[in-house]
């Protein structure tokens, strides 16, 4: 296979086995639900499947907020409109996709293609400063979680410094990619068209990771919430929890629709360990999605492929 080079294959089986593996024992811990489990869940608390919607708007704000940010350092000038209906194009292909990383295409279409490079590479930037949001809120919950439980203490301080080792290293490549001597950096023809963006500005960057952690801490509230609803009665260390969940379900591999079973099989390994009740950990993680991802994404739809300022 010409287009899989043969050092990509071992990590791409290694993907996969990881896969499912979480898989596996996501539905390890399933087959231990009972029907009764399942009639025992009710919404307890209402205010906070509330709250939970209320928050879906700041949630996408903080991510239209970068999709601005990408254009003013991209250079292009578009209304409102457009960017509005580029951004829920862009909320449907990262939908389908997996970990989200194709919400760039639903955007690129609204402009003209000389100005789609840019758009793909500072996307991937923006993806990317929300991958070390969740990074630096693991890291955080793994030291919360590391004082409250004593359990951790023969490894917690190994997990600790190999985290916290990658996320130095993420920073760094994050902040000071156009100086890498990489090959494919240097000689890539849609990279080096955007490198002196990267070149004179460092500001954006900045602010992406910013609005990623404002983000991050927003839906990692919503999640908190939606276990309150749920009738868990969370404690606040819970969100130390929650935290490891998006850190982890982030490095794993997904195949379809962003993060879906993936962050569910997690959950109710992890929260339904600790709560006591999976069934409605997993029904809590699987409303929380439809209504992050999947509102959304179908108002998304009539925008898709829709394009306003082509050129052929």
């Amino acid at each position: 296979m010409k287009f899989i080079s043969s050092t990509k294959i071992p990590l791409l089986i290694l993907k996969i086995a990881l896969f499912f593996f979480i898989l596996w024992m996501g539905w390890k811990q399933l087959r231990k639900i009972s029907p009764s489990d399942w009639n025992a869940i009710s919404i307890s608390q209402p205010l906070a499947l509330l709250a939970c919607f209320g928050l879906l708007f700041f949630n996408w704000f903080f991510e239209f907020l970068k999709w601005k940010t990408i254009l003013r350092i991209s250079q292009i000038s578009a209304d409102f409109s457009v960017q509005l209906k580029s951004f829920l194009a862009g909320i449907v292909t990262g939908f389908l996709t997996p970990n989200l990383l194709g919400n760039f295409i639903g955007r690129m279409f609204y402009f003209h293609r000389s100005n789609r490079p840019a758009i793909i590479i500072f996307t991937f930037f923006s993806n990317g400063a929300q991958f070390l949001a969740s990074m630096l809120f693991g890291v955080v919950g793994l030291f919360w979680l590391g004082l409250h439980d004593s359990t951790w203490e023969s490894y917690f301080y190994y997990i600790l410094l190999a985290s916290s080792l990658s996320v130095i290293l993420f920073l760094l490549l994050f902040f000071q990619f156009e100086e890498s001597q990489w090959k494919f950096i240097q000689e890539n023809r849609f990279l080096k068209r955007v490198l002196p963006f990267l070149q004179h500005s460092n500001s954006f960057r900045i602010k992406l990771l910013l609005l990623s952690l404002f983000r991050h801490g927003v839906f990692s509230f919503q999640y908190w919430l939606m276990l309150a609803a749920f009738g868990l009665n969370p404690p606040l260390e819970w969100l130390g929890w929650i935290w490891q969940l998006f850190f982890w379900s982030t490095l794993i591999p997904s195949l379809w629709l962003g993060k879906l079973v993936i962050r569910e099989s997690m959950a109710i390994w992890v929260l339904g360990t600790i709560s006591g009740n999976p069934a409605a950990v997993l029904l809590a993680s699987v409303t929380l999605w439809g209504i992050n991802q999947g509102i959304p994404a179908m108002l998304g739809i009539p925008f898709l492929g829709k394009q306003k300022n082509e050129a052929v």
